[in-house]
């Protein structure tokens, strides 16, 4: 699990958003929210993406469809929205990519692959409509955008069909006022908590999985060669990777170290029938076997090497903003190990930015384990970083002496 602290100068009254009703529309995308118009875009023919159906104003004791998914198939969308891998570190005028129903893990040249999103397609529509499509979906059983992170959906995965989704309802963990902690132990006031943990198998990684199974259910019913999924874990992967694949039907095969878990860890995979493996080594051992196995195999790899996670876990980042009101905290401090998920928030507030949701993103801060921070090693305390590293890392002594009583 993981809990990210955030830090804000001072508390703001709540602004609330304008909400806007329309009695004209009756179309099924639209019958009951009325888009608001983007102030960017010149073209009449772009359909908007469809927002959560509100529930109507007359009392009934059942749906009109016969389950969530049948009600979502009568409010799709068509839209122009649409998403691709491409290489870290690319050269800005390189075309290189790759289709996202591509079973690849690295480039050509064996570079990682970032997710990226038709930025041009997405600026069609202003910042108050993303705000407003956002927070009209909180809270719903409307599949599938009462889930936190497919409340998001167009900024996620938007190629994909409500059908090929597989959900536990993720997301949506609460933001607690660490008020006591905060004044007796940091001197502050304005200290706020999200903890992640909050999720269905107990950790983060949920926000990842719900992405990373959908799209394999995806290329199953694309019939791609995929006859299962696997990883190598010390625990939380395995757990949100074995119950996503059993919601779905997916076989899952985990490598475990042996005696390095918990039992409490090793409970789940188990429990939601993976195949479970205990080998006499270390995480990087079942790593490497697992990218072997993939390698030969028709088998998914779903090890953060796979970047469609992070399209999940950086909706922590954007429900960070609408809990407070689309007010920009001034400090979010992320727990890392493969700096995977600082990366992933990092993508929320500049999509957030970018997309004129807000006009700033806070500063990051990576906190490390003194047992397992290559980052520091590795960069920070040998010199070695570049000045992206340097904005995660540089801040004030008096900063980094209430940093350390984090831990």
């Amino acid at each position: 699990m993981a809990a990210s602290p955030i830090l804000r100068s001072s508390l703001l009254s709540p602004q609330l958003l304008p909400y806007h009703s329309s009695t004209t529309d009756k179309s099924p995308s639209t019958a009951h929210f009325t888009p608001i118009k983007a102030t960017t875009s010149s073209d009449p023919t772009t359909t908007p993406p469809s927002p959560a159906p509100q529930s109507s104003n007359h009392l009934k004791h059942r749906r009109s469809a016969d389950n969530i998914r049948d009600e979502a198939r009568c409010h799709n969308a068509a839209h122009n929205f649409s998403a691709k891998y491409v290489p870290f570190n690319a050269d800005p005028t390189s075309t290189k990519s790759y289709s996202l129903d591509e079973i690849v893990y690295r480039s050509r040249s064996g570079g990682l692959l970032d997710v990226q999103h038709d930025m041009d397609a997405l600026k069609k529509f202003d910042g108050q409509y993303w705000r407003s499509l956002f927070d009209s979906r909180v809270g719903k059983t409307t599949w599938p955008y009462g889930s936190g992170v497919w409340s998001k959906k167009e900024w996620v995965l938007p190629e994909i069909d409500g059908d090929d989704i597989v959900s536990a309802f993720e997301g949506n963990s609460n933001l607690f006022w660490a008020e006591r902690f905060g004044k007796q132990f940091l001197g502050m006031n304005d200290l706020w908590v999200k903890h992640c943990g909050i999720s269905h198998t107990g950790s983060f990684k949920d926000l990842g999985m719900t992405v990373l199974v959908s799209q394999v259910n995806r290329l199953r019913k694309l019939n791609r060669p995929v006859v299962g999924v696997g990883c190598a874990s010390t625990g939380d992967t395995s757990a949100a990777l074995s119950a996503y694949c059993a919601a779905a039907g997916i076989p899952s095969i985990v490598f475990l170290p042996a005696n390095r878990i918990s039992i409490a860890q090793l409970v789940q995979p188990i429990a939601n029938g993976a195949f479970v493996l205990s080998i006499d080594t270390d995480f990087d051992g079942c790593m490497q076997l697992i990218r072997e196995v993939t390698s030969e195999l028709p088998i998914y790899l779903a090890n953060s090497l796979k970047s469609l996670r992070l399209e999940g876990q950086k909706t922590a980042a954007i429900e960070i903003l609408q809990q407070f009101d689309w007010e920009v905290p001034d400090w979010v401090i992320v727990p890392g190990g493969n700096l995977g998920n600082i990366y992933a928030f990092y993508k929320g507030f500049h999509m957030c930015k970018e997309l004129g949701l807000v006009d700033r993103i806070p500063r990051l801060v990576c906190a490390q384990a003194s047992n397992a921070n290559p980052l520091y090693l590795d960069n920070y305390k040998t010199g070695n970083f570049s000045p992206c590293f340097a904005a995660l890392l540089i801040f004030s002594k008096n900063f980094l002496s209430s940093l350390s009583r984090l831990g």
